[in-house]
């Protein structure tokens, strides 16, 4: 694989001494995503409980959509070129974000709720229509910490 990550999808098809180069920065950059991950669960958590109103709503559909970002970027990091992992994960959260919340619209996220009440954590059960605008900002965000945590890596 080339130094700038455009080179063939399955390290092992690139010459063997720069697949045993990308092992490791891989493994890292996988390393700081997961902890990237846990902190934006563990920042949720706080901001559901600690910021009153509609900035804690906006705040907390943000970070949803962070995660779901994260999330994506660490389970299907070669499903499409390393250089667009970052769009491609943000980009999917957003879309999933967004069609979580008009899913509210039904109802069956919170008939889902009432027969398991932890769904409510990951499908919600009302529509907020200003819930749009935090994962837009989110699908932002985890964009940006996505290219950080690669060129940190």
């Amino acid at each position: 694989m080339r130094k700038d990550d455009s080179g063939p999808l399955d390290p092992r098809a690139a010459d063997p001494g720069d697949a045993r180069r990308l092992r490791p920065r891989a493994r890292r950059r996988r390393l700081l995503t997961a902890v990237a991950a846990a902190a934006t669960v563990a920042l949720g958590v706080v901001a559901k409980l600690a910021v009153p109103g509609l900035t804690g709503d906006l705040l907390g559909s943000a970070l949803y959509t962070v995660l779901l970002a994260l999330l994506l970027a660490l389970v299907a990091p070669r499903l499409v070129a390393p250089s667009l992992v970052a769009p491609v994960a943000a980009g999917a959260a957003t879309a999933a974000s967004v069609g979580i919340e008009l899913l509210q619209l039904t109802g069956l996220p919170a008939a889902a709720a009432d027969a398991f009440p932890p769904v409510a954590w990951v499908l919600g059960s009302t529509f907020v229509a200003t819930d749009l605008l935090g994962y837009l900002a989110g699908g932002v965000a985890g964009l940006v910490l996505l290219r950080v945590l690669r060129r940190a890596s």
